[in-house]
């Protein structure tokens, strides 16, 4: 009957951080023990492989042996798998909650059919969700009051990478049309928008006489006078309802280009597996998206 050889996280931790700081110091310090504590565990370490060297002196630094560098990738996988089976069991025992935040626009465009895809795999957690302009958004994620959140992303932010390039579009009620040599009458979400921003420049770079006739925070608002024809729009494309016309770009309306979607995280870098997969079906339905409209992102539970 063979024997169970057992080897403990505990110690294989310590190995880890032996290996990536250089010293037992450094990861005494890392781990909370002493440097006593740390170079007695790498003895027991080394006892369980018949008294292999794991380390060797170099200068200052402690250096892997060949057998170390074996033994660091299997610990590694060992870890992350340790670290695995806590958190589905965490999450197996007890709701989970994530925050997610995003503007109401993209609430009601680019997240119902990932919401519901999550559901279906994580049916105990519970996404409760935040409407807010993306300027707000990225003060609560920077907060720590939002684990995750869609925004727009602004040309100076140097934290978040954008995940899909989403155009800007003319939008009138259908049949809908202003004088040329009129101001065109605008709705707009209101100041700090980049979207705003990007058309207000884009009329004055082809000096088109405009006038914010309606501004609003949210979509709804947005959208009613441009659907009473009182007013057009210039919102991302995935925004547009069925019941509104895009107008292509043309001298009396200005192309604007596009906007930056991009996906913040809140917290630290050690995010429960739950709401790490929920980040993975976002970005990867809206890099989707992007390549074509019948692509159909695959959570990872």
């Amino acid at each position: 009957m063979a024997t169970l050889r057992n080897i403990d996280p505990v110690l294989l931790e310590t190995f880890v951080a032996i290996a990536e700081t250089g010293s037992f110091a450094s990861a005494a310090v890392r781990v909370g023990r002493t440097r006593s504590a740390v170079s007695m565990q790498m003895r027991r370490l080394e006892e369980q492989f018949r008294d292999t060297p794991l380390f060797e002196q170099k200068g200052r630094r402690k250096r892997l042996t060949g057998t170390g560098e074996i033994l660091l990738s299997h610990a590694r996988n060992i870890l992350e798998l340790n670290e695995g089976l806590w958190q589905s069991m965490a999450v197996a025992n007890s709701p989970g909650l994530i925050r997610l935040g995003a503007p109401d626009d993209y609430v009601y465009t680019l997240l119902p059919d990932i919401l519901e895809r999550y559901a279906r795999v994580f049916p105990h957690i519970h996404v409760e969700v935040t409407c807010e302009p993306s300027e707000e958004l990225s003060e609560l994620i920077t907060l720590d009051k939002l684990d995750l959140a869609v925004v727009t992303r602004r040309p100076a932010d140097k934290v978040s990478k954008t995940i899909r390039v989403e155009p800007i579009v003319w939008v009138a009620a259908k049949g809908t049309r202003f004088p040329p040599d009129e101001p065109l009458p605008l709705a707009m979400f209101q100041p700090g928008c980049v979207a705003r921003a990007q058309t207000i420049d884009a009329c004055a770079r082809a000096g088109r006489d405009y006038r914010v006739a309606y501004s609003s925070p949210s979509i709804a608002g947005l959208l009613s006078p441009v659907r009473a024809g009182l007013a057009a729009a210039a919102i991302a494309r995935c925004s547009v309802p069925h019941d509104l016309e895009i107008l292509p770009p043309s001298d009396d309306l200005p192309e604007i280009g596009g906007i930056d979607i991009a996906l913040m995280r809140g917290g630290t870098s050690q995010r429960p597996a739950f709401i790490q997969s929920l980040a993975e079906e976002i970005h990867a339905s809206l890099s989707a998206a992007r390549g074509g409209a019948d692509s159909q992102p695959n959570i990872i539970g």
